[in-house]
């Protein structure tokens, strides 16, 4: 077998079908040779019913016979391919049906397997499906690595800047705080000249928080690390948090995990910064849920990552959700749906997950449906020592 044919059918047992038939015994002969090759088959006796399941399912593949009861396969193809163009649609059809045909090429239609079915053929029409949808699927993770490769040198000369400038940078504001500290000391209680030192004080605290975001751009805590079991930091982290009062915390986590080599302070950045987050989307109150477990990945999983092990991590709140058109800017340095001014700092949370989970070989993503919720994904690269213990 030829290594794409491979491929293409690995990646075939990922994908749902939908199978529409209205012939009972048809659709029951089919529907056993079609669930084996895929990873879920949807079957629908109309076009009516198919055109429902579609929508409810976005499945990956459709196939369907043209002559059925109350919508016909043209029809329901037509109605798919406005929710989306481009799902592979195959028409099982005969050859003296050329009105059908005809009207099969002007919706966009360009695969058919004729009357009486061939399996053979029909399986070769669904993997060829596959394979273009791998295909651009194996585009869409390219063109991923390409933009996390790019922001990976950004980050790194950002990296640079900032631990070049960070030093200085505490080292004035610590003369400025200290000089404020002094001067509040010389005044009497009550003088007016107290409220404007106290601003001061106010201010260089927040000046001395960024600095503490630029020292971990810079270095991200690189020398304090230890190889250990990374999770029970992450849920005492995110428990420490959370207002216990509005928002229902649980989490699910194999009782087996392998220790990786992380920081304990900057995981704490990183998930305190999630979790709150999170809150933020849930004013009312709600649940947020933790789902870990380990992953191997290779060169056909379509993730832009290094083949080996990683702890996979999913973090799900059941807030207001983020809009399609933001989802992908969420990771941008400086992007917040907070006002300007109203919060020092509002929109590094992210940037700065982004960075720390990067350096260290791992990924962070998101998945938000509107009024549905988020859920943050996050894979940790477990060190090849622990893949062998």
């Amino acid at each position: 077998m030829k290594t794409n044919d491979r491929l293409d059918q690995q990646y075939l047992k990922t994908l749902t079908v939908l199978y529409v038939e209205d012939d009972y015994d048809t659709r029951a002969q089919f529907t056993e040779f079609l669930s084996r090759p895929v990873d879920t088959l949807i079957t629908a006796e109309n076009g009516v019913e198919g055109l429902e399941l579609f929508k409810k399912h976005r499945p990956d593949i459709v196939i369907t016979d043209v002559m059925m009861p109350r919508m016909d396969g043209l029809a329901m193809a037509r109605e798919i391919h406005e929710i989306n163009p481009t799902v592979p649609i195959i028409v099982i059809t005969a050859f003296e049906q050329n009105d059908y045909l005809i009207r099969a090429i002007n919706i966009g239609i360009d695969k058919y397997v004729t009357k009486p079915v061939n399996s053979y053929l029909l399986f070769a029409a669904l993997l060829e499906s596959a394979h273009r949808l791998r295909g651009e699927q194996q585009l869409k993770i390219q063109h991923e690595r390409d933009i996390r490769d790019a922001r990976s040198k950004q980050n790194e000369t950002i990296a640079v800047l900032a631990s070049g400038m960070v030093h200085d940078y505490n080292n004035l504001i610590q003369t400025i705080s200290g000089y404020a500290s002094l001067a509040l000391q010389k005044l009497e209680a009550g003088s007016p000249s107290r409220v404007y030192l106290e601003k001061v004080g106010t201010c260089t605290s927040d000046a001395h928080e960024l600095g503490r975001l630029l020292n971990i751009i810079g270095n991200g805590y690189t020398d304090n690390t230890r190889i250990g079991p990374v999770v029970p930091c992450i849920i005492d982290t995110i428990e420490g948090v959370l207002p216990s009062d509005t928002v229902t915390f649980s989490y699910e986590v194999p009782e087996q995990l392998p220790d990786i080599d992380f920081s304990e302070p900057l995981m704490q950045l990183i998930f305190s910064g999630l979790a709150i987050n999170a809150v933020e989307a849930m004013p009312q109150g709600g649940t947020l849920t933790l789902a870990v477990q380990t992953v191997t990945l290779c060169q056909a999983d379509m993730v832009p990552l290094k083949p080996g092990s990683y702890i996979h991590l999913r973090l799900t709140d059941s807030g207001s959700g983020i809009a399609p058109e933001i989802l992908p800017t969420i990771f941008d340095p400086y992007f917040s749906t907070k006002k300007k001014g109203e919060q020092r700092g509002a929109g590094l949370n992210l940037a700065l997950c982004q960075v720390a989970i990067m350096k260290s070989g791992g990924s962070i993503t998101a998945e938000s449906v509107v009024g549905e919720g988020t859920t943050i994904l996050v894979w940790l690269p477990v060190p090849e020592v622990a893949e062998e213990q």
